[in-house]
């Protein structure tokens, strides 16, 4: 699974990290970091990615195929 974070959108709300903790981790910015996109289940990333406030974050499979936001 490929997972990133658009730092310029991330505004540190920690919801990611609290969705999927072992993906994400927030750095001393207080901007959301992916640590190991595959850390936890990918029903959890992409939750955290539906519940990030600014929509930062892009989730894709291996293959390219989009997650969130649906294409």
């Amino acid at each position: 699974m490929k997972v990133t974070v658009d730092i310029t959108k991330c505004d540190g709300h920690e919801k990611c990290v609290q969705a999927a903790p072992n993906v994400f981790k927030m750095n001393e910015r207080f901007i959301a970091e992916v640590t190991d996109p595959n850390g936890d289940a990918s029903e959890k990333v992409v939750l955290a990615a539906r519940i990030c406030p600014t929509k930062a974050i892009t989730v894709e499979e291996d293959d390219g195929t989009r997650l969130f936001p649906e294409s």
